[in-house]
């Protein structure tokens, strides 16, 4: 594949893949879990190294979630969601186009990562049967694909992951004062629409890294 394609080509062709999977019921829902997930871990990381600690991570058929934690530093955990979602997006991304043909690590390691999480933190059925489903679409990812097409899979997940925390923070301009932001706002006094704004940003600067920086 790359020897049809440049690296940044198949960034735009990724990215149009993900930003079209989005709209297609059904078959989007693991993805849009996967960058809940990373967006509540993202939560639940900064709250332990903070000095807090997690109680549990909830997961929902509807794409969204919750990070229950006590302890630790609110106003950078509450920031951490969107910011680490587009941060694990990254991640991934680059480190696919890095690995070359053995991406299946990033797999791997992924899978490894939320069956530690179902083991901690999961506490309802929901969740389990939600991180289930996405280790063992991680699984047969990093099992069963081979050569460029794990890493184009594997891209793909980052990317997808990216564009879906990207569009996130715009749900939270529906008034309710309710998620991050409202929280963001209490504790800071700082506008809700101010926080909204910072975490297009660093999406948008995410996208700029990755589009600027493909890997080697």
């Amino acid at each position: 594949m790359r020897n049809f394609v440049s690296s940044k080509q198949m960034f735009v062709i990724l990215f149009i893949a993900a930003y079209g999977l989005s709209y297609v019921p059904i078959v989007h829902v693991p993805f849009k879990w996967l960058e809940v997930y990373f967006h509540e871990i993202s939560h639940g990381l900064v709250a332990l190294i903070t000095g807090g600690r997690v109680v549990s991570i909830e997961l929902h058929q509807n794409g969204s979630g919750l990070c229950y934690y006590q302890g630790g530093w609110r106003t950078l955990v509450s920031f951490a969601g969107y910011a680490g979602a587009v941060a694990w997006g990254l991640l991934i991304y680059i480190s696919a186009k890095s690995l070359g043909k053995r991406a299946n690590i990033i797999a791997w390691g992924l899978t490894l990562m939320i069956g530690i999480s179902t083991l901690l933190w999961a506490r309802d059925l929901t969740t389990i049967l939600i991180l289930v489903i996405m280790a063992g679409l991680l699984f047969t990812l990093a099992k069963f694909s081979f050569g460029l097409w794990i890493t184009a899979l594997t891209q793909f997940i980052g990317i997808y992951v990216m564009q879906s925390a990207l569009r996130s923070p715009t749900y939270l301009l529906d008034g309710q004062s309710s998620g991050d932001g409202a929280v963001l706002a209490s504790i800071t006094r700082i506008p809700e629409i101010f926080w909204i704004i910072i975490w297009i940003i660093i999406a948008l600067l995410g996208f700029w890294y990755a589009w600027k920086h493909p890997g080697r």
